[in-house]
């Protein structure tokens, strides 16, 4: 789904957070636009939690600013106006905690009056929503005999209580089961198409790529994708292309100096990168280049011209999108080795 035409409801410029000398997040900017899903996606360690704290405002930016639209205005996140800018927003950050001797009732009554929901509403909006995550039978039972998951659930409750516009939700479906990740998913939808604005963090390429209009892929603090699923899709599948020959020789390694010396020139790639493979199992020669449309069309046109016997040039479809992201995240990696130190920052 594009959303050019969308209103831009929270605007991150540049935003930085260091931890000593490390770099949690590095000069990240992202547009949120209204009415969409954008996953934030990374490794563990990438920098997804911080950002989400930051804009929750639970740390302050080393550098950079988080914009926030209020009444029609973009307005600049700080300590002063924090309280009013961030009303209107739900938040689940990291593994939600509840004390155990409560009970849902009691807490989400405490959650919905302190962000002044109607006091008359509240006992409805709670038994609403606790169906809807498929608690209501546990309403009244100590939250400390809860398994990981219902607190799981119970955190996506808190979160919407007090019905915002937007939501900002880390990784929401930690510690659920495939069955509880696609009901998630499925509210998830529900509350787009309501209207609501969703902005969550996940690892689950796979699952948050089912209901995202536009994916955030960040890693050592590095936003290093944000597109489309169409685009990145486009993108993935178009990473390598497979030629089969009609006749497959017996050298095939002289096939392959043939192909490099033809091919090279239109990949769109560096000269260091190894073009052109060999896939014994399919008997198909896979080649690496730019993932554009044209370039195919060229490629195409000069295997042709040098009487290359192509019966099939295709594009494979399988994993792609993984292979992307893995792509992705192991050139940054290559920029910025690992710091040796842990420092527990997600």
């Amino acid at each position: 789904m594009k959303n050019n035409n969308k209103e831009t409801i929270i605007n991150l410029r540049n935003l930085t957070k260091n931890f000593g000398d490390f770099t949690a997040v590095d000069n990240l900017s992202l547009d949120i636009k209204k009415g969409e899903i954008i996953s934030l996606l990374g490794p563990n360690g990438a920098g997804k939690t911080t950002t989400m704290k930051m804009i929750a405002r639970l740390l302050k930016p080393t550098e950079g600013e988080v914009w926030i639209k209020e009444n029609g205005n973009m307005r600049l996140l700080n300590n002063r106006n924090k309280d009013a800018l961030l009303d209107r927003i739900g938040f689940l950050i990291e593994n939600p905690t509840f004390y155990d001797h409560m009970t849902p009732k009691q807490i989400l009554t405490y959650f919905a009056t302190l962000k002044g929901y109607p006091r008359k509403k509240i006992p409805k909006r709670i038994e609403e929503l606790m169906a809807l995550v498929d608690l209501s039978d546990w309403i009244d039972k100590k939250i400390g005999t809860f398994s990981k998951g219902m607190k799981q659930r119970l955190g996506l409750v808190s979160s919407m209580i007090h019905d915002p516009d937007f939501l900002v939700l880390d990784e929401p479906q930690t510690g659920l089961d495939p069955k509880g990740r696609k009901e998630i998913r499925a509210i998830l939808v529900d509350l787009k198409n309501a209207g609501k604005t969703i902005f969550l963090s996940s690892h689950l390429l796979y699952e948050v790529s089912e209901i995202s209009d536009r994916i955030a892929i960040i890693n050592r603090g590095k936003l290093v994708a944000f597109d489309t699923m169409e685009n990145l899709e486009g993108q993935a599948k178009d990473l390598r292309l497979q030629i089969q020959l009609a006749e497959l020789p017996e050298d095939v390694t002289q096939i392959i100096i043939d192909l490099e010396t033809i091919i090279r020139p239109l990949t769109g790639l560096n000269k260091g990168d190894k073009i052109v493979e060999f896939n014994r199992v399919t008997s198909t020669f896979e080649v690496k280049f730019d993932g554009k449309i044209q370039t195919q069309k060229n490629i195409l046109k000069e295997l042709i011209r040098n009487d290359i016997d192509v019966m099939d040039f295709s594009v494979p479809r399988t994993n792609t999108l993984e292979d992307l992201y893995i792509k992705l995240v192991t050139e940054v990696v290559a920029v910025e080795p690992l710091k040796e130190a842990s420092t527990g920052v997600n």
